[in-house]
């Protein structure tokens, strides 16, 4: 039975449950600002208040039935709206507004009251001033951390200044006042927090906010120049760590105003301190990273964030290389130039190479003996021909590169290249030789006194004479000259003419007129 009566019960409240709508706001308001609270309906309307700090479930009423009970809240002209005056931190918590004409609408207003409504942002190590314009004094100065200690569960508040004008014994030192203005020296981590001002009453006439910043610093040096590093406080109050780009791992390098040992190995012979001062020198591309600095009790001081650039030659040394580099270049392309010609060169010689190695196989041997049986042929015919010419005046005349011989017979100048300027081959590229056929005319042909009397070789009869080009020769006496061995101790002969009678002195001036005209055609010719 007890039983069902339990599951009876728990099916009703998450009825009533179902039914309940709540509704939830967030409010944020100033230190000693009011707060205006909605009522949808002055008799029917209950408002109560759960502090966010304070014994669990405990509860205050602050309006019901039309009847405003807390001496902290009042309603406003119009009846709509109940005022919460001068909120503080004590003011924070949950406000819930019921209605009793509408039970399953509920709402939740959960109110946050910020310290103060004006905020100052300060370095570590710098002078904060609080103006005192327009406060009666004498003044008394309070301050609330922003940072609770762990053994607390609300903020302590600590005074700083009481009504004789004279700070407490731990601000001694940092604190001092006028008339005009409050200033604290030296500001810290510990500083932060909310100061609150309170006039000769007693009454809180102005709340600032103090939030300290630590330094940053972001330095870019030259390879191997100094890093200094302004730690703010003296060396012996504070600690530095370093982190490097490299691998983000934080390392403990002075702690206590003295460098740690075993000192990081990057580091080694070249970290010092002097006074505030931290030296870092012949900073290195691997030093980039991170310095930071902290007091005693962990809080920031300053951080330094160093960039070191690489390393870089002076502009001379870099217009010498620039140069030698260039002269280097222009010498690896003339070395290069050679070696393609010496190749193309050693190309042409195998290839001339090779045409003479296939110059005795297949075609090459048959056009080589073409060309061996037509050169025969024409050295047979030059010679034939040579022996016709034995008897004529040998004259020599160069002529534009030819050479005329015996009686007109000329012969190319022979040349070590062909045309085209390459060296010449044994067997394919040899100079052409050209012999002339011109007749050949004896003195007395010349003068008309005589018939010519056409004589053949005894090797070449009529019918192997080339049709195209005849040779004929006129007769001449070929007996030996006088002087001569063949002649030595015999009588002269006689001279006849062609009819066997006797030459007379007329004949031989005739003959000797012939042979001036044939000298003249040739100095012609050769002119």
């Amino acid at each position: 039975m007890e039983m069902i009566s339990r599951v009876v019960f728990s099916i009703l409240l998450s009825l009533v449950a179902a039914k309940l709508r709540v509704k939830e706001e967030a409010y944020t308001a100033f230190f000693r600002e009011d707060v205006h609270l909605q009522i949808p309906s002055l008799k029917t309307t209950e408002v109560l208040f759960k502090p966010s700090v304070g014994p669990v479930g405990s509860e205050q009423v602050l309006m019901r039935d039309g009847q405003v009970v807390s001496s902290r809240t009042k309603l406003n002209p119009q009846l709509s709206h109940l005022i919460l005056e001068d909120v503080g931190e004590e003011d924070e918590g949950v406000y819930v507004i019921k209605c009793s004409d509408t039970p399953g609408d509920i709402k939740h207003i959960v109110l946050i009251v910020r310290d103060c409504a004006i905020e100052h942002n300060f370095k570590y190590g710098e002078t904060y001033h609080i103006p005192l314009t327009n406060i009666p004094g004498p003044v008394t100065l309070e301050f609330r951390p922003s940072v609770v200690p762990p053994n607390q569960t609300s903020d302590p508040v600590v005074l700083l200044l009481n009504h004789t004008w004279e700070p407490t014994e731990e601000y001694k030192g940092r604190l001092t006042a006028t008339e005009r203005r409050v200033s604290l020296h030296g500001v810290t981590g510990s500083d932060e927090g909310s100061y609150t001002m309170l006039d000769s009453e007693g009454k809180v006439r102005k709340r600032t906010c103090l939030n300290v910043k630590e330094h940053q610093n972001f330095v870019r040096l030259p390879y191997a120049g100094t890093l200094k590093i302004n730690l703010i406080l003296d060396h012996s109050k504070v600690r530095v760590l370093y982190t490097p780009d490299s691998d983000r791992r934080e390392r403990l390098i002075v702690e206590h105003g003295e460098l740690v040992v075993p000192m990081d190995p990057s580091l080694d012979k070249r970290l010092s301190l002097d006074g505030s001062m931290c030296i870092l020198e012949r900073v290195r591309f691997s030093d980039s990273g991170l310095f930071r600095v902290t007091d005693l009790q962990g809080l920031p001081v300053s951080n330094v964030y160093l960039e070191v650039e690489a390393y870089k030659l002076p502009t001379l040394y870099v217009a010498i290389i620039s140069l030698v580099s260039l002269l280097v270049f222009l010498l690896l392309m003339c070395l290069l130039s050679c070696l393609i010609k010496v190749r193309r060169r050693a190309e042409r010689a195998r290839a001339i190479a090779r045409i003479a190695r296939e110059a005795g196989k297949g075609d090459g041997e048959a056009f080589r003996q073409v060309v061996h049986e037509a050169y025969t042929r024409f050295t047979e015919e030059s010679t034939t021909r040579s022996q016709w010419d034995s008897n004529t005046d040998n004259t020599e005349v160069e002529i534009k590169g030819l050479e005329v011989s015996k009686g007109g017979r000329y012969h190319t100048l022979t040349s070590d290249k062909s045309d085209s300027g390459f060296p010449l081959d044994s067997d394919t590229d040899g100079p052409p030789t050209f012999v002339s056929h011109k007749l050949l005319l004896t003195s007395d042909l010349l003068n008309g006194t005589t018939t010519p009397e056409v004589i053949l070789s005894t090797n070449q009869t009529p019918e192997s004479q080339p049709s195209g080009s005849p040779i004929l020769q006129t007769k001449q006496d070929t007996s030996p000259k006088a002087g001569s061995p063949e002649t030595a101790g015999v009588a002269p002969v006689p001279e006849t003419d062609a009819s066997g009678g006797p030459v007379t002195e007329d004949d031989k001036d005739s003959a000797m007129s012939g042979e001036e005209v044939a000298s003249q055609d040739i100095e012609n010719t050769a002119a």
